[in-house]
């Protein structure tokens, strides 16, 4: 700060308006008649008739008693108020700043001492709005000139010696002593150049205690700070980023990972602040990478008063999010290879940084199941994070489609030898030249043959066709395969044993609605099937009225075996399935350490309790 010293009496100058408020009697808003429907008003009323009794133009200005309310302004946390009297140390030129605090009854003592330039002018240290910093400070960093103010409500005492002088000067605010209604006097005092602030608060359970708050503002602060005789430690901001970039002036972090909103992205010289910037992810993997930035003097960059914790949206800080979307494709370029969809590796080459096309690799296809998101069987498959395979010549993608059509034409490629070439779908690589190249399997279907010779599709005939479960005398599962524009190039077909149709009245996440039609092979096993009707079919409520979701699950899975024992075993096997998963279903209701002998007939149930054989 500039200045020359004073002793004697410190008065909080009023701060000054530029234009005097016009005063509208307020019986004048109320007289005056509108004559409706004509698009005029006629009225004798000065302030809506007669515009000579308005001034001619009007400007912003700042109502004289504001500093009245300075103490209803201004509520910061002790890691604020800390964070404003650090700034404005490193900004007076100090090398260092010493903080010594004690704790009585939940009431912290702090005294901040900075060897800075000290201030010049006293009365410019509580001239709310007016911060008395040089001209080049001013443009680099845009001071408040509120930093004091930050204690306001509070007593403190501030003593301080102007490198320029030889004297230095005491004076004490009491807490009701910010309002500018009471001049504050200034006293001699003994102190080296430099300034100190001394003052309480209050520790509040739901803040951080004056030791956590000291550490915080510490930690990345660029001067040493010394604690109660011993420097707190202090880091890098950008000491775990992966790669770094300058920018007027500012240094920007490429770090691995999401950006959270619990880690500060943002180093304004030691006042971190919680701000998402710039994220970029890449396709089919975890990799996640966003910026963090350590500001310099950057011209142009704001941030938003008084509290400093969140950036003003401006021109430079449009700019500043494009320099770090670069900085993040420039770390990408300098790795082996990378995943990025086609949209992000066309944006890397807009804003100049030229990268190879994206890693020729996709996840091994997996059939869609129930648990599909609103039919959308890419969202949710069994082999969702499963194995990665490398595209070559032989590589198909399956475009996806319902899970009672990829289920069993999964169990129709056990035996053909496209299965262990086929991958999934991943629509942000389309445009990548290898993407593109690729041939899709499309329009899959079940063709089936009834044991009286009709042939029909499963998968286009009306539902009057298949009213109910059919024992077929042969299944044919057939797929076109096509390039990625639409062009049939050949067709595939392979034997199966069981085909699935829905009724289109229905929601196909439904057992009842679910039509089979099956080979009488005897190699479909009920077990299977029931799996097959469990990916298929099984998707719980969530409704707050419905079971659990054991209990859901459990009645679906009694349904699914009944239906596949009566379809896949003869009557007498059926029965005796069906009464064991009954009996299995209960078996929690059976005797520990015993045996049970049950014989039902159609008149009585008996029941026989026997002990286990002891062990020879």
């Amino acid at each position: 700060m500039s200045g020359s010293p004073s002793t004697g009496t410190l008065a909080i100058p009023p701060l000054s308006a530029e234009a005097k408020p016009v005063t509208v009697d307020a019986a004048l808003c109320s007289a005056g008649t509108a004559e409706k429907g004509r698009g005029r008003v006629e009225s004798n009323d000065p302030v809506h008739g007669d515009l000579s009794m308005l001034p001619s133009s009007i400007r912003p200005s700042v109502a004289e008693n504001t500093i009245i309310k300075v103490t209803r302004l201004f509520n910061g946390t002790l890691t604020d108020v800390l964070n404003e009297l650090l700034q404005n140390a490193r900004r007076a030129g100090a090398s260092c700043v010493a903080i010594s605090h004690h704790t009585d009854d939940d009431i912290a003592t702090i005294c901040v001492t900075d060897d800075g330039s000290g201030v010049e002018q006293p009365a410019n240290l509580l001239t709310l709005g007016s911060s008395g910093w040089d001209g080049s400070t001013i443009a680099r960093e845009d001071p408040a000139g509120m930093g004091v103010f930050s204690l306001a409500g509070r007593e403190v005492t501030i003593t301080s010696c102007h490198a320029a002088h030889d004297s230095a000067w005491r004076v004490t605010i009491p807490a009701d002593g910010w309002t500018g209604e009471t001049d504050l006097v200034l006293h001699p005092a003994e102190h080296p150049i430099g300034t100190s602030l001394r003052f309480s608060i209050e520790q509040s359970p739901s803040q951080p205690k004056a030791e956590q708050a000291i550490a915080a503002v510490a930690r990345f602060f660029p001067l040493p700070v010394i604690v109660n005789g011993i420097e707190a430690k202090r880091e890098g901001f950008l000491d775990s980023a992966l790669h770094r970039t300058s920018w007027r002036g500012t240094t920007i972090g490429v770090h691995a990972g999401s950006n959270s909103w619990k880690e500060p992205s943002v180093n304004f010289h030691g006042l971190t602040i919680n701000h998402k910037l710039v994220t970029v992810s890449e396709s089919l993997t975890a990799r996640h990478y966003h910026a963090r930035v350590d500001i310099g003097d950057t011209a142009g960059l704001q941030l938003l008063l008084p509290a400093r914790k969140e950036f003003v949206v401006n021109e430079a800080y449009a700019e500043l999010l494009i320099a770090c979307e670069r900085a993040i494709y420039e770390h990408i370029a300098l790795q082996p290879s990378h995943r990025l969809s086609f949209e992000d590796w066309q944006r890397a080459a807009e804003l100049g940084v030229t990268l190879p096309e994206a890693d020729p690799v996709l996840k091994r296809w997996a059939p869609a199941t129930s648990h599909s998101e609103y039919g959308n069987p890419s969202l949710s498959r069994q082999g969702a994070s499963g194995e990665e395979i490398p595209v070559d010549a032989g590589t198909v993608i399956v475009l996806g489609d319902d899970a009672f059509v990829e289920q069993p034409f999964d169990r129709a490629l056990v035996t053909h030898p496209m299965g262990p070439y086929l991958a999934a779908e991943h629509s942000s690589y389309a445009g990548f030249a290898w993407y593109d190249a690729v041939a899709r399997l499309q329009d899959v279907e079940f063709v089936v043959t009834t044991v009286d010779g009709q042939i029909l599709s499963a998968t286009e005939m009306a539902a009057d066709q298949f009213k109910a479960d059919l024992r077929a005398q042969a299944i044919a599962c057939r797929w076109n395969i096509a390039t990625a524009a639409g062009d049939v190039l050949r067709q595939e077909t392979t034997p199966t044993d069981i085909a699935l149709f829905v009724d289109d009245d229905y929601w196909w996440e439904n057992l009842e609605a679910l039509r089979i039609a099956w080979t009488d092979t005897r190699a479909l096993k009920p077990e299977e099937l029931v799996n097959l009707l469990e990916c298929v079919c099984f998707s719980p409520s969530d409704d707050s009225a419905a079971d659990s979701w054991d209990t859901q699950h459990e009645a679906f899975l009694r349904d699914a075996r009944s239906r596949a024992n009566t379809l896949l075993l003869s009557a007498d096997e059926a029965i005796v399935a069906n009464i064991r998963d009954l009996i299995f279903a209960n078996r929690w209701r059976l005797p520990q350490g015993r045996t049970v002998t049950i014989a039902i007939g159609q008149e009585a149930v008996a029941v026989e309790l026997g002990d286990l054989p002891e062990a020879a």
